[in-house]
């Protein structure tokens, strides 16, 4: 059995993930995928992870864990969700740089199955907008960002960490700011889905940020014209979002002391060419809009 871990990051519709795959329960389970509801692992899986640490669980204790987690006792791949793992969303910035935790935490993890093949997934997204999102508030912007250096922050940087700690688990990599397009295959890609099998919810981002008119016409056109293949599903989804995107939904506000537009500018611009880098990192599928 594959266990595919999808690890955060924090601010990246985590939530509605789990939900939407939630909702494909019996869909997936057809394809032998299960998913457990989250509160069958998020308090029990930190504390072995915890006992574990540099270890490695015998057989016996990680049938144990896997056990507490599910009830089916044969299907092909197991489906979990966790975003906290590495980190409460207040020690994103451990030791001063991104996810610091995540080099141990995540052995930690791989430690708790050792004999079971694994897939972590991972959302990232700009850090001009995450920073500002994953903060708690901006009067503790200071105690949450440390000695950081913001413009130093990249997410390929994270995944060589993850590739390091973890060298036989792949890992697969969505942009927040790609969601829109690409929801529906980050919910199949974690699942092991093949392209075309269907889902629900696969437009719910895409319909946070556009017009209800235009989301109307959209399901209509997708039901009278069904796409042979995802990337003309996802040409038709770009062409109908250009046409009636809401520009109010998509605005964001940013407001953290010493925070300016050319701050703002810089990590955009470095932020799109973290993604290239991400691409190229080896073990490391990146789902293109």
């Amino acid at each position: 059995m594959l266990i595919s871990f999808h690890i955060g990051a924090h601010c990246t519709y985590g939530s509605k993930l789990m939900r939407g795959l939630l909702k494909n329960r019996p869909i997936l389970e057809q394809h032998g995928v299960i998913v457990p509801p989250p509160s069958r692992y998020r308090e029990v899986l930190p504390q072995v992870m915890k006992k574990i640490k540099t270890s490695r669980a015998t057989t016996e204790a990680e049938e144990m864990v896997i056990d507490e987690i599910t009830d089916m006792q044969t299907c092909d791949r197991m489906v979990l969700s966790y975003e906290d793992l590495i980190c409460m969303p207040k020690g994103i910035f451990y030791n001063d740089r991104l996810y610091g935790q995540a080099e141990f935490k995540l052995k930690w993890l791989r430690n708790v199955f050792p004999s079971s093949p694994m897939e972590f997934h991972i959302g990232v997204r700009n850090p001009a907008t995450f920073i500002p999102d994953a903060c708690p508030d901006s009067e503790n912007y200071a105690d949450f960002i440390g000695k950081t250096n913001v413009d130093a922050v990249l997410w390929s940087d994270l995944i060589k960490t993850m590739r390091r700690a973890c060298p036989d688990v792949p890992v697969t990599v969505f942009a927040y700011e790609d969601t829109p397009l690409t929801w529906s295959q980050v919910m199949r890609s974690i699942a092991g889905l093949d392209q075309m099998v269907p889902i629900e919810g696969g437009l719910d981002i895409l319909a946070q940020i556009m017009q209800r008119e235009g989301m109307k016409r959209l399901r209509t056109y997708l039901h009278t014209h069904p796409p042979q293949n995802e990337m003309q599903r996802r040409r038709i989804l770009s062409a109908f979002l250009d046409k009636y995107v809401d520009e109010d939904a998509i605005e964001e506000e940013i407001d953290l002391p010493g925070w300016d537009d050319a701050l703002i500018e810089r990590l955009t611009e470095r932020y799109e060419d973290d993604l290239y880098a991400i691409e190229d990192i080896p073990g490391v599928t990146f789902i293109q809009p």
